[in-house]
């Protein structure tokens, strides 16, 4: 639990202790995988079930029909989609962690220590807790001081990024979605990653940033592909 505080305050330092640290990753990935829920109930608490599903089926407008989509919106509210959406909130938070840990582990076999796959998974646990704990309490606070959340867009409430300035509607899909991902919070969280890769690898920050960049970037053309395909 001390970690969980530790990452605000001394993250170089906790980062740096891990290897020693047993099971260092299990509470990191259980309250990572808890804030993932939580976001999951206060996005769609203020914005409504059915007016996020009707901005998610709008994606695929071209490939349903009306009848469809009105069937899935009205299914939005029904207890087990709800609590559907709990549980896969916390398997993609689970799954993601692992994800991202194991692409950070090949890169960390390539310098002078390789780490092991607890302490990497606890480092990006540990990195993530504060971006979604921050994420998710700014998402309440302005959707609970919107006048209007429900006109808000699921995918991006906050103002932190360069696409939040920028016209949707007006915009080329792909661009917008990469103008999501230039995003201040990212930036932190992204050096907050290559820090924990640094202390971990014993490779110098630059190293570590490098390796979180070129992740980062595989990330956002995937993102921008989706986009475009998909709306």
């Amino acid at each position: 639990m001390k970690a969980l505080l530790e990452v605000f305050y001394a993250p170089g330092k906790l980062f740096a202790s891990l290897p020693e640290r047993s099971f260092a990753w299990v509470l990191p990935l259980i309250f990572t995988a808890l804030i993932g829920v939580l976001g999951s109930w206060v996005v769609p608490h203020y914005i409504g079930r059915e007016n996020i599903a009707r901005q998610q089926m709008e994606m695929f407008a071209s490939r349903m029909s009306a009848e469809q989509m009105q069937l899935a919106i009205s299914r939005a509210n029904q207890p087990l989609q709800i609590y559907i959406g709990y549980a896969s909130a916390a398997v993609a938070i689970c799954i993601g962690m692992l994800i991202i840990a194991g692409i950070l582990m090949a890169f960390g076999m390539m310098t002078k220590r390789a780490p092991g796959f607890g302490s990497m998974l606890a480092m990006v646990c540990l990195a993530f807790f504060p971006y979604l704990l921050v994420t998710t309490l700014m998402n309440w606070m302005t959707l609970a001081l919107s006048p209007d959340p429900a006109s808000l867009d699921f995918r991006n409430i906050l103002a932190t990024n360069v696409a939040a300035f920028m016209n949707k509607n007006e915009t080329s899909k792909g661009l917008y979605s990469v103008m999501t991902s230039i995003d201040i919070l990212s930036f932190v969280e992204i050096c907050l990653l290559a820090l924990g890769f640094s202390k971990l690898t014993k490779a110098k920050f630059g190293g570590g940033l490098a390796a979180i960049l070129a992740l980062w970037t595989v990330y956002v053309i995937v993102k921008m592909g989706f986009s475009m395909v998909f709306g």
